[in-house]
């Protein structure tokens, strides 16, 4: 499964499968329909919800979509899509360079999600739009397919600087190039739980550089 960026919403880059460019209306269902979708699960939305919040009606939406599954899923690319880094425009100079460069990309992925809101401020992120994303993958298998495939794209960037940093005596270690590239990927998974579940007195940030730089500084020893 392949996806573009092809569009700007409120300075957020929004995935669309197809490639097409929306008219107003079509975006206005989308970001109406977020709001129900963070609110309640996918099965509990109905389609009577989706046209209250909407004020459209029915014929207006099918215009559109044709079913509640298809909206959800195009807002389910939407939220992955924030969520995707660009590796192809990271540097190669160094391991320290190029995850630097991760954590740049990381946070702002986070404050694209905080403009679609509104929000200034990252850590008032909702956790509900990450179950936006669990929730497609177990519904949906092309989801489930997606993810692997980003993760993968993932794993294959990291291990290809690695295996630089190896060759250019930056860093050392008897561990493979994906462990240690899973290493860091991981160890993002984990900071990011802990901020979600205490994101008022801590920085996401900081916190996975903290992780990152203690990972890093043993790589070198």
């Amino acid at each position: 499964m392949h996806f573009n960026l092809v569009w700007e919403y409120d300075k957020t880059y929004i995935c669309i499968p197809n490639g097409r460019f929306m008219n107003e209306s079509k975006k206005h269902i989308i970001k109406e329909s977020l709001t129900l979708f963070l609110q309640k699960s996918y099965k509990e939305v109905t389609m009577n919800d989706i046209i209250k919040k909407t004020g459209l009606s029915k014929g207006a939406f099918y215009h559109y979509f044709n079913s509640k599954e298809e909206l959800f899923k195009e807002i389910a690319y939407m939220v992955f899509s924030m969520g995707t880094i660009d590796y192809s425009s990271f540097g190669q100079k160094s391991l320290l360079d190029f995850y630097n460069q991760y954590l740049e990309n990381v946070c702002t992925s986070f404050q694209r999600i905080a403009n679609l809101f509104g929000q200034s401020r990252k850590g008032d992120l909702s956790f509900n739009i990450f179950l936006i994303i669990f929730e497609a993958i177990s519904r949906f298998p092309e989801f489930l397919k997606l993810e692997l495939e980003l993760y993968n794209q993932e794993v294959k960037a990291w291990e290809k600087t690695i295996r630089l940093a190896r060759l250019s005596g930056e860093i050392k270690s008897q561990s493979s190039n994906r462990q240690i590239a899973e290493l860091f990927l991981y160890c993002n998974d984990g900071v990011f739980i802990r901020f979600l579940n205490n994101n008022k007195s801590s920085s996401y940030e900081n916190d996975l550089r903290n992780a990152f730089n203690v990972i890093y500084l043993n790589l070198k020893a």
